[in-house]
């Protein structure tokens, strides 16, 4: 059979659809939105809602539940068109589609019928999912007053620590601290969880904890909590760089209740098939491509040296160079996106994906912005949003460095060639 690497018309109309939407809801307000001081105000609920609408947060629910019933190339394709009007809104998208799949490969039945039919029933079109699994200072992240704590309390590494193994006491170590303990039909969690997206805007939450509390090498737990359940909270919400748009902040669980028949048993034993990652990069390659558009149409209408900077040698170069990067960025997201369709296994193309495309997206924005020249760093003209977006890419989800270590290496070295 001949390899098609064309859309089907559907997948085009569903494109289309999405572009139609970005173009018209989010990018005449996402920069206005942006540049909102108070962290807490910019989430706009209107544009979420009319994009619920669509279906935008149903793509991956199965027909059987009244969802779309959309693979991840379709959703890939209406993440990267949001993210091309505005990379908080398509990196909201993607964070809540990607508890989908989680809930669809580990949930059971019962939590299935329950859960997607709540989100595609939902009166408000305001269902969102989220993940509240980073955790708040100890060995993981820190706020800013750890560090400035941190700082003003540790001084320079001392020779002698360099030949010990750790510098950190080992029970400040574990990377989890919320902790879940049985009691009776319930788990009762405690923790506080840092950077999440959607906190106390979603309705729904996946929430990981640490079983017992005894030792770092207690198994972990994946728990099913209403937003508003008894025992959750939110606490800060982090003032970001970029992508202001999506919000994201503290969630806090004080003696949270949670029925053991809330549990994703099936999380921690089932291996994943589908990896939602790929949507990172559907993000990030609809900043990269927004951020090659307005460059062109800059260079098109400038004038430098008595000719239109589009006809300068050295902005052709910057053209095609952006171009390959995001063609090639792009045919590496629907290639992860179609293995996952497939559901042959795990799909290590996800992480590349992702780190690709996140690297791309910082390139093509500095080299857009190096086209615009002194107005590309002016805050009404739309680079300097779009390199603040951008620049989340390899940092986010999981650092690049992380991936390449922890799941890309080892995939690689256990093959001879590449393909």
């Amino acid at each position: 059979m001949a390899i098609d690497f064309s859309l089907t018309p559907e997948q085009e109309a569903i494109r289309k659809l999405a572009h139609e939407f970005a173009d018209k809801e989010v990018k005449p307000r996402a920069q206005e939105l942006d540049r909102l001081a108070d962290a807490t105000a910019i989430f706009p609920w209107d544009i979420y809602e009319k994009g619920n609408r669509l279906g935008f947060n149903k793509t991956l629910i199965p027909a059987k539940y009244g969802g779309l019933g959309l693979g991840e190339v379709e959703t890939c394709l209406v993440v990267e068109e949001l993210s091309w009007a505005d990379g908080g809104i398509g990196s909201t998208y993607f964070v809540h589609n990607m508890q989908l799949l989680t809930l669809g490969e580990s949930g059971s039945e019962e939590q299935k019928e329950k859960w997607f039919r709540a989100c595609v029933n939902d009166p408000e079109e305001r269902f969102f999912m989220s993940l509240p699994w980073t955790e708040h200072g100890v060995a993981g992240n820190l706020s800013p007053r750890d560090f400035a704590a941190g700082r003003a309390n540790n001084g320079p590494i001392l020779p002698a620590e360099w030949a010990m193994q750790s510098t950190v006491p080992q029970l400040e170590q574990r990377e989890m601290t919320t902790v879940a303990v049985e009691d009776g039909d319930d788990w009762i969690i405690n923790g506080t969880k840092r950077f999440i997206t959607s906190a106390g805007r979603s309705k729904l939450m996946l929430t990981s904890a640490r079983k017992g509390q005894a030792s770092p090498d207690v198994g972990m737990g994946l728990f099913l909590i209403p937003a508003d359940a008894p025992g959750v909270s939110y606490g800060h919400i982090e003032d970001k760089m970029g992508q202001r748009l999506m919000q994201n902040g503290e969630v806090i669980f004080q003696d949270c209740r949670v029925p053991k028949s809330d549990e994703l048993k099936d999380y921690m034993t089932k291996p994943r098939v589908r990896g939602g990652d790929v949507e990172v990069a559907a993000v990030f390659n609809g900043i990269a491509r927004r951020a090659y558009e307005e460059a062109l149409a800059y260079a098109r209408i400038r004038y430098k040296g008595g000719a239109r900077i589009i006809f300068h040698q050295a902005v052709q170069m910057a053209i095609c160079d952006m171009a390959i990067k995001i063609l090639t960025s792009r045919l590496l997201m629907l290639k992860a996106a179609w293995e996952n369709d497939q559901e042959t296994g795990f799909n290590n193309y996800n992480g590349m994906a992702k780190i690709y495309s996140s690297d791309v997206a910082v390139s093509v924005t500095n080299q857009a912005m190096q086209v615009f020249g002194g107005y590309g760093y002016m805050r009404d003209f739309p680079m300097e949003k779009l390199y603040r977006d951008a620049r989340l890419g390899p940092i986010y989800h999981a650092t690049n460095e992380m991936i390449m270590v922890g799941q890309l290496v080892r995939w690689l070295a256990s093959m001879d060639t590449i393909y």
